[in-house]
């Protein structure tokens, strides 16, 4: 066997293996050092998943015996079909392959979170203050998520990809709990589990991301890849905004947000960073809570929020 017949099989076997309803986190991140570990890799991978995506219908051998069932085309690749053939008997045992695409829905929050849980068994949970629409197609599920911020819980369906598109980002999803930021040009992603694939803006490539990885973008600065917790991915959902070395640009871009109104910075507080916890509650005690942990003066209006370094004054 040559090489390159060998990573072929190999990537055939990782999209498989992937795809199944027990595919663990460990297999996962076994994935991802094999699939950087050589640019051919990434290539053998991603044409198996683009002819997977291409399938307009189920192979018959992969279906129960009837003689009605129309007959596959000649010209698929016969490796393919046992995988079809497994994700298409779970895809029609569970009722998550539908017969026509569903309409758009859009979905919005104002000063209350909302969990929206979704036909494939997928669930989003959504911040303050955050727009997004869902469609939900036969060959792939989109997310336009238009301003604000939401978390992801996405359920496996290879022959479905489940994408994001935030401004002119786009995240792919692998299969795995993530959360998005999408905000006055501030974009950020982090992964509490599993893979997900990020197109920052103006990228040639995605990105692809493992649990406990971060990457941020600002307009169209370079985008900047970082390390988290895994669990702190999405603690909003637990009423506290946890911050290590942030800079106060993204805390009072948080804080836009949650009070709905613009947080201004000035000079003297742009390159200030800040680690700390803030909870979630009013105005006044979200801006109190800053003045503590921060050295910052805080001047409040109906109009906004100016922050200034204290000692600048």
């Amino acid at each position: 066997m040559n090489i390159h017949t060998d990573i072929e099989e190999t990537a055939r076997g990782w999209f498989v293996r992937l795809n199944g309803p027990d595919a663990s986190e460990a297999e996962w991140l076994a994935f991802q050092d094999w699939i950087e570990a050589e640019p051919a890799h990434r290539d053998a991978y991603d044409r198996v998943e683009a002819l997977w995506i291409a399938l307009d219908e189920v192979p018959r051998s992969a279906l129960p015996a009837n003689d009605d069932l129309p007959r596959p085309r000649r010209s698929r690749p016969g490796w393919l079909y046992p995988a079809v053939g497994m994700a298409a008997a779970l895809a029609l045992a569970v009722g998550v392959w539908p017969l026509f695409d569903a309409p758009t829905e859009i979905y919005r929050t104002e000063s209350a979170p909302r969990t929206v849980e979704l036909s494939d068994g997928s669930v989003i949970h959504m911040n303050r203050h955050s727009d997004l629409s869902v469609r939900m197609e036969r060959g792939r599920r989109e997310v336009v998520l238009s301003d604000g911020e939401a978390a992801f819980d996405v359920a496996h369906n290879a022959s479905r990809p489940f994408v994001i598109t935030a401004s002119d980002h786009s995240v792919q999803v692998l299969g795995t709990a993530f959360n998005v930021v999408n905000h006055d040009g501030r974009f950020s992603v982090s992964v509490e589990r599993g893979v997900v694939a990020v197109t920052p803006a103006s990228g040639k490539e995605a990105m692809r991301l493992t649990a406990g990885q971060r990457v941020d973008q600002l307009g169209r600065q370079p985008a900047v890849l970082s390390r988290v917790d895994p669990a702190s991915a999405s603690t909003w959902r637990s009423g506290v905004l946890v911050y290590r070395n942030a800079s106060l640009a993204e805390v009072g871009d948080d804080l836009s947000r949650y009070l709905d109104k613009p947080v201004n910075l000035s000079v003297s507080a742009q390159n200030l960073r800040f680690t700390g916890v803030l909870r979630v509650a009013d105005e006044a005690v979200m801006l109190e809570q800053l003045k503590e942990l921060a050295p910052v003066e805080v001047v409040r209006s109906a109009d906004g929020v100016d922050l200034t370094g204290r000692d600048s004054r």
